[in-house]
């Protein structure tokens, strides 16, 4: 998935140290889908936006939230997108946001579920992890462990998203994987577009700790078929679409035209569930679809 559009719209980020949990109206409240789910990739507005997007969030009908991108340095710092956030071991980042994303899964709401995704196209993130086990190991004194188990608990994740576009080594990802559930981490996910022999063995290695996979379904990724990839797997995908974007909102799609897509995946891959890429440019292109519309859509035509 592209850093570059993050990059361009993350801001100066205030500190806050307090949040109060802001009561939806009536006029907002979600209406959970009786069945299917639906995730949604974010970058800079899910840091910098304030309890505002958290409970635009809250209301969507989004099921889980995906937090893009943490990007590891060669040091073990962790920063999301240009922001540092986890140092020496300890959580550095702006002091209101793990307060702020612990109101996701407060009542009323959609969000049951939140990963943080590491990597991204064209970032080396997958190269530094391997080299930090290869230096360190995965104990739970070295500078990776304690960085992601400080990530953890300021996140509250129930997951960390592998959005590898570059390194594509199974032995490390995988030793990687079994260190972020040791800490406690309950899932490791998936996001391929190509490179489908690294992501078999990575499935393989860990078997029932992949319990999703977010296939790329756009730009490089936009010939992929979410039934092939399943059977390539052993196991169904969550394919995703690229919301309206681009100048003057002409690219991607709309909600009409992800909800026609995800039925047509449901019929001939049984796909469970599926994503948006990405928020920052629902945010810009509203006039052309909410958060919601884009949830609805998902949900809807991934409802048996």
């Amino acid at each position: 998935m592209r850093w570059t559009w993050v990059r361009a719209m993350v801001a100066v980020v205030v500190a806050t140290t307090s949040v109060a949990i802001v009561p939806m109206s009536q006029a907002t409240a979600v209406e959970a889908p009786a069945a299917g789910r639906s995730a949604i990739y974010g970058g800079g507005p899910f840091y910098q936006d304030g309890q505002a997007v958290m409970d635009v969030l809250r209301s969507s009908g989004f099921t889980t939230v995906i937090l893009w991108s943490i990007h590891v340095h060669d040091n073990g710092d962790l920063y999301y997108n240009d922001h540092l956030v986890v140092s020496g071991g300890q959580y550095v980042g702006d002091a209101g946001w793990p307060a702020r994303l612990r109101t996701l899964k407060q009542a009323p709401t959609s969000v049951d579920r939140i990963e943080v995704s590491v990597g991204a196209w064209g970032t080396p993130d997958w190269e530094a992890i391997d080299n930090l086990i290869t230096r360190d190991g995965t104990g739970s004194g070295t500078i990776l462990y304690r960085n992601f188990l400080a990530l953890k608990n300021a996140t509250g994740a129930d997951a960390i998203n592998n959005d590898d576009e570059s390194h594509y080594d199974v032995d490390s990802t995988v030793t990687f994987a079994r260190m972020a559930n040791a800490m406690g981490y309950r899932n490791f996910t998936l996001a391929p577009y190509t490179a489908v022999s690294y992501w078999q063995g990575v499935k393989n290695g860990l078997g029932g700790l992949v319990d999703r996979v977010y296939l790329q379904a756009y730009a490089g990724g936009s010939g992929n078929n979410p039934a092939t990839w399943s059977q390539s797997l052993g196991m169904p995908v969550d394919p995703g679409l690229w919301s309206k974007n681009g100048s003057g909102c002409s690219s991607g799609d709309s909600p009409s035209q992800v909800e026609s897509r995800m039925r047509s995946w449901k019929s001939s891959a049984g796909i469970p569930g599926g994503f948006m890429w990405l928020y920052d440019d629902i945010k810009k292109c509203s006039a052309q679809g909410t958060a919601a519309d884009y949830a609805r859509a998902i949900n809807t035509a991934t409802t048996s």
